[in-house]
């Protein structure tokens, strides 16, 4: 999932879209059915990707950093707890 770091996720979502979206107008525009069907696959596989990630994973990257700083700050308070009963 890291590809295509020059753009945000967002971006690339709108990108292969609208890509999508000109293959698809150059299939009943043009006669060239092969390479255009070809492009939509493409184009509609990167798209369905990119909102996937934008959708799902990333904000599930997010969470998971949240609770990985929630496990961290709660062993911390159980780790000073431990020292204070072993003190007494």
């Amino acid at each position: 999932m890291t590809r295509f770091l020059a753009i945000s996720p967002q971006s690339q979502c709108y990108l292969f879209s609208f890509g999508l979206g000109l293959n698809l107008l150059g299939m009943v525009l043009t006669d060239m059915w092969l390479p255009m069907v070809v492009g939509s696959i493409i184009t509609a596989c990167l798209s369905v990707e990119a909102w996937i990630r934008v959708q799902y994973i990333i904000p599930m990257k997010q969470e998971l950093r949240s609770l990985q700083h929630q496990l961290q700050h709660q062993k911390k308070q159980d780790s000073e707890r431990q020292e204070m009963v072993q003190e007494y």
